[in-house]
């Protein structure tokens, strides 16, 4: 009987389970999208039932092609994404929908917290910058904005807890996750007090904190129960972790979504000065300072859904155009900020912005607009963790912006440093199968995993395009300074 492992990864858009077999190569993967629920401004919540429904669908889908085939499943662990957050009650029902990464109300929160940040040096503890993307600028949204649901709160929890309180009927966050929401001192690896405090809440309205290596039963549906279950860890540190990006100065990037480059640490990183970085966990050792950005492929469906919805043959035409168009898009400039930003500024008031449209532009520049103001926004990020670290001038990427070819070159480019692809496709997935290797004891740590991670794309910077491009982000850059004061005063127009 053939052995296998399953990675599941709880995304913003979609969940993907994946079976491996023993030497970590991809067997099958299921995929099930859910619908991103938008209908006001800041507002971007998931259903959590439906969440879950997909995340179940795909497990007994995944189980079933396994029993099939005479497979044994060892485990399944699961991946989740950062910053999610639902308000359950005393009989463990939500109270709300769930708030994602891109969800920004809490940007316009009254009092004193962003002072309260400063004076108590929260970022130095917890490795989250004030923002509305964390949990405690959440939680205090709803303090202010909706009391009764507040005042009901049994618990604040993430995505992937209310999937594991499902299977499992244990409230239980890994200290990756949690690292994630803000909440949490990555010193002392407990949730920090002051804050809990200045917020009105207790510890018993969060989970219990357990190492990503964590294992239970599952007890919930026919053809899962009995299955071991390890609880995992957050999307960014395991998409290190499945990249094998595991040196201090090897920088690994995810461009989907959103976007963020990160890379592991033995210790924390902060840049007290700027608060340009966060710093979260992957396990109770291993840090993992970066950064990320609202903006990635959000941006490209915002796009199509608006020029291009009756083009089945949009990300063809994507990379068409990115050949096709010069460098610079004709001295067109796109600011990506549809969601507000996130690394290295912080600003949730930030917002798009299309400058140098003329007459003779047209969609083609303007998608390639977008694609290198995406990409100007990783680089900004780039820059934010040479200045906290070593310099990198080689980058392994994962994410949907690896489907793209002309894409690729065009961050390799514009990063001015080589960037990897490797032949596996969800890094997420493939890191939480790691950590579920480690945790039922089939290997002692990360170091001792033997297997072929082959370099599916190298792709070196093309040094004319590098050097116009070194010109362009400057630009970019300025544009993105002589505007910032205009974000706030046009939200008062």
């Amino acid at each position: 009987m053939k052995t296998v492992y399953i990675g599941s990864d709880i995304g913003t858009s979609s969940v993907k389970t994946v079976i491996y077999d023993k030497n970590f190569k991809q067997i099958d993967k299921i995929s099930q999208k859910y619908s991103l629920i938008s209908n006001q401004k800041n507002q971007a919540e998931l259903d959590p039932d439906e969440v879950y429904n997909s995340v179940i669908k795909t497990l007994e889908t995944v189980i079933q092609k396994c029993n099939n085939s005479n497979f044994k499943v060892e485990f399944i662990s699961f991946s989740s994404a950062l910053h999610s957050m639902i308000i359950v009650d005393e009989n463990n029902q939500p109270l709300t929908n769930c708030l994602t990464w891109a969800d920004t109300r809490a940007k316009d929160i009254s009092g004193d917290f962003k002072a309260f940040y400063k004076n108590n040096s929260v970022y130095s503890r917890t490795g989250c910058p004030y923002h509305s993307i964390y949990l405690p600028a959440k939680i205090l949204w709803f303090k202010q904005n909706k009391t009764d649901i507040f005042n009901q709160a049994e618990k604040f929890i993430s995505i992937k807890e209310f999937i594991i309180y499902k299977l499992t009927k244990k409230y239980s966050i890994d200290y990756s996750v949690a690292s994630g929401s803000g909440l949490l001192n990555i010193n002392n690896k407990k949730w920090d007090n002051k804050l809990l405090s200045f917020l009105g809440i207790g510890k018993s309205q969060l989970s219990r904190l357990v190492d990503i290596y964590k294992t239970y039963k599952i007890k919930n549906t026919e053809l899962l129960k009995g299955i071991s279950l390890v609880v995992g860890g957050g999307d960014g540190p395991l998409a290190n972790l499945g990249e094998r990006a595991l040196a201090e100065n090897q920088f690994a990037a995810t461009l989907g979504t959103s976007g963020a480059i990160r890379v592991f640490s033995d210790k924390p990183v902060i840049d007290a000065e700027n608060q340009s970085i966060w710093c979260y966990l992957l396990d109770e050792n291993t840090y993992l300072p970066g950064g990320a950005i609202n903006n990635g492929g959000i941006v490209l469906e915002w796009i199509k859904k608006n020029f291009f919805e009756s083009a089945d043959d949009y990300y063809k035409l994507i990379d068409q155009y990115i050949d096709e168009v010069p460098t610079g898009s004709k001295d067109l400039f796109f600011l990506p900020f549809l969601t507000g930003e996130r690394s290295p500024n912080w600003n949730p008031d930030a917002r798009g912005i299309i400058f140098g449209l003329d007459y003779n532009h047209s969609k083609k520049e303007l998608i390639k607009a977008a694609i290198e103001g995406i990409s100007y926004r990783m680089r900004t990020i780039k820059e934010a963790l040479e200045a906290d670290s070593s310099t990198c001038n080689e980058i392994i990427l994962n994410g949907g912006a690896t489907q793209s070819k002309p894409w690729m070159q065009l961050l390799a480019d514009i990063f001015n440093a080589r960037v990897i692809v490797h032949e596996n496709e969800e890094a997420v997935a493939l890191g939480a199968a790691m950590i579920g290797a480690i945790a039922l004891g089939i290997y002692d740590d990360y170091n001792s995993i033997e297997f072929n991670h082959k370099k599916r794309i190298v792709l070196e910077p093309d040094k004319k395009s590098a050097k116009k491009y070194n010109q362009l982000y400057k630009f970019h850059k300025k544009l993105y300074d002589n505007n910032q004061h205009l974000f706030v005063e046009a939200n008062s127009v």
